[in-house]
């Protein structure tokens, strides 16, 4: 936990001192020593390879402030170049950070020219902030601001319209987990996004893929799908949620044959496989360690704990530990084991 904890620290003050060397925030927020001015000083007639130069509209935001740690030049590059601001997103470990001016600074790297905004789980952000940064931003194309609770549905409903009266150019919009979306205002949002460009119904009807659970859920900002808007109606439940698709072969053929959607729903409403994605009945169902879901068949291949015989999702599997014992390689412990068991024997021995 101490190391953890020390890890943090570090995280935080790397982030700190890429924000103020970058002018994202004031002075008076953060501190340079002079022992890391002089050694600034050292570097500028060590100049990198120009092949970083290239990379650099390619590197997560977090990665482009750590980049601008590396030497004045890079740091020049990263605050004065405007393409690697040209798509924005904000993910841990920045998201619990970035409060409302943080992001009009940030975004004003972009010169207007911003197309690409992700806010995934920024809870600092509020309807005024992403209203100044979309009045300055009329371009942007892709509004991705899933789980930023301080967000109403009010203010995004504003920004939606904003942008929709610049040449109509929204045509991504994700408010997965904002509180108190109604029909009213999905419907609204709806119909000020940009329409997907025509297509032949048969070839649309073959291409269109299916929302699986799964897929979202491992990488909810590279998924392709075919929507303007990431939540819908909830055929079972009638509420504005993610609705996704099974993925189970059996069920698309009962569906075809008959014109249901019995395993189409929300998550709530239709438990679903952390691995697979497929819908998972009552007495098919198995917990993971990390207390996800599984269907018997993702439980069975996946390896077991030494002393529960519970296993983790695939991405849950860092919180393994290794046996206690010299020379155990086999098998793993879970960190609730490890704590009932493997801890308190340490402790009692002490």
């Amino acid at each position: 936990m101490e190391n953890s904890d020390t890890d943090e620290k570090r995280e935080h003050e790397a982030i700190q001192n890429s924000m103020q060397n970058m002018s994202i925030i004031s002075s008076s927020d953060s501190h340079i020593s002079s022992d890391h001015h002089d050694k600034q000083i050292r570097e500028v007639e060590q100049q990198p390879h120009e092949a970083l130069f290239l990379v650099l509209a390619y590197l997560p935001l977090y990665e482009l402030l750590v980049m601008s740690e590396v030497c004045m030049a890079l740091r020049e590059a990263v605050s004065k170049d405007v393409l690697p601001w040209l798509n924005i997103i904000v993910q841990k470990p920045l998201s619990s950070r970035v409060s409302d001016e943080i992001l009009m600074k940030i975004t004003s790297k972009s010169n207007g020219r911003l197309t690409t905004l992700a806010l995934i789980r920024c809870v600092q952000i509020t309807d005024d902030g992403l209203r100044r940064v979309i009045q300055k931003n009329p371009f942007i194309d892709k509004l991705l601001i899933p789980g930023c609770t301080s967000l109403t549905p009010e203010g995004i409903t504003r920004a939606v319209e904003t942008l929709s009266q610049q040449n109509h150019t929204l045509k991504t919009l994700h408010i997965n987990g904002i509180y108190n979306i109604s029909k009213h205002h999905l419907e609204t949002l709806e119909s000020r996004l940009k329409p997907n460009p025509p297509m032949h119904e048969n070839h649309q009807q073959n291409q269109k893929r299916p929302f699986l659970y799964h897929q979202y859920r491992n990488s909810p900002l590279n998924k392709e799908v075919d929507r303007n808007i990431d939540v819908e109606i909830c055929p079972r439940c009638d509420e504005v949620r993610l609705v996704y698709d099974c993925s189970r072969a059996v069920c698309k053929r009962i569906r075809k044959a008959s014109f249901r959607a019995d395993c189409r729903g929300c998550d709530i409403c239709i438990p679903r496989c952390v691995e697979c994605g497929g819908c998972v009945e009552s007495e098919d169902m198995e917990l993971a360690v990390c207390f996800d879901v599984l269907c018997s068949d993702c439980w069975l291949l996946l390896p077991k704990c030494n002393f529960c015989n519970r296993p983790y999702c695939k991405q849950h599997t860092n919180l393994q530990s290794s046996p206690p014992g010299p020379g155990s390689t086999s098998g793993f412990v879970c960190d609730v084991c490890h704590a009932k068991f493997i801890r308190n024997v340490y402790s009692d021995d002490e």
